[in-house]
């Protein structure tokens, strides 16, 4: 997998998705289909593949033939790029504070009970 120095697009990003959350290598057409099946977006086969030649040049995506279809297999794994927005994120919006994206978390009142004493447990685990 390649060392990520740049983010991938909203809508690129939807692409990897269906790319990350199939089995792959996987066609243009199978794409079309799942973007279609979703119903989020309502794509044309050419944004779709204009969108797939941008992960492409990027080096996200690599392209291959399987008869007369082009095929794509992720060059970076969800979980690398997932890791990388959240570094990215934490350094952007927090400074590198976790005492900042805590309070952040907190005060956004979307910490339910339940995720407050997961983190305790967390918490008390590093700790010893």
């Amino acid at each position: 997998m390649k060392k990520m120095d740049k983010r991938i697009p909203d809508a690129e990003l939807e692409i990897m998705k269906v790319i990350w959350h199939n089995k792959t290598p996987i066609a243009t057409s199978e794409v079309k289909r799942i973007i279609d099946d979703e119903g989020v977006n309502d794509w044309t086969q050419q944004t779709i593949q204009t969108l797939l030649n941008r992960l492409i040049a990027k080096e996200f995506i690599a392209k291959g033939k399987r008869g007369k279809e082009y095929i794509y297999t992720p060059l970076i794994s969800e979980s690398e790029y997932i890791s990388y927005e959240s570094k990215v994120f934490f350094e952007k919006m927090h400074g590198n504070s976790v005492t900042s994206l805590m309070r952040a978390l907190f005060d956004s009142k979307r910490m339910s009970d339940e995720d407050i004493l997961k983190l305790e447990e967390i918490f008390k685990e590093k700790q010893q």
